[in-house]
């Protein structure tokens, strides 16, 4: 039993730790975390959308990764989070509440896609957007990531026009145990296995 045991929880932690070349769900609302820390050599823009938005009018936007990580296939990804409106974009879906890339367009840094500005103009629109760099090898090691956030008014929006605050991401430290975690708990599940 405590071999089984073992066993599950080495393989829920290394399914954490796996790239995900068709997007990723709510495991990424607060970062590529799964990539190692933030990085700010990795730059993320957002060209396109308004200052304030209409209702329900549609803005044409550009999403652009700039990172020094090489470029190979695939290249980047990412998570955007919209508290109002729909998103679409070929290859863009939507899981867990959040927009992500899908499998056929990750051999890129730059994606363009519709914001649908939501019919009532007394809200405040809010993006918060994670984008990742990755070096196409498949694991965490040598890619970065980074985050934006920007807040839209409506024309009728009267409240505070404030950008989102991003919840804190994985410090080196952390990082360090939850490697060291995974070793100690593979080495158990290989143990466990051999008994």
């Amino acid at each position: 039993m405590r071999q089984l045991i073992v066993l599950t929880l080495f393989l829920v932690f290394i399914s954490q730790a796996q790239a995900l070349p068709d997007g990723i769900d709510s495991r990424g609302d607060d970062g590529c975390l799964c990539h190692g820390g933030s990085d700010d050599s990795t730059n993320i823009t957002i060209v396109g959308l308004p200052e304030v938005y209409n209702s329900s009018m549609e803005y044409n936007f550009t999403l652009t990764i700039e990172s020094p990580v090489e470029e190979n296939n695939p290249q980047g990804g990412f998570r955007i989070l919209v508290s109002h409106g729909e998103i679409i974009g070929d290859g863009w879906q939507l899981k867990d509440g959040g927009y992500t890339h899908s499998d056929e367009i990750n051999h890129k840094r730059q994606w363009s896609a519709v914001w649908i500005a939501p019919v009532e103009d007394d809200r405040l629109g809010t993006f918060v957007v994670h984008g990742n760099a990755v070096d196409g090898d498949g694991s965490m090691s040598g890619d970065e990531w980074n985050s934006f956030t920007i807040a839209i008014p409506g024309q009728n929006y009267d409240g505070d026009v404030s950008n989102p605050e991003l919840i804190g991401s994985l410090s080196a430290t952390e990082i360090a145990i939850g490697t060291l975690a995974i070793l100690v708990l593979s080495v158990l599940a290989i143990k466990s296995v051999r008994d």
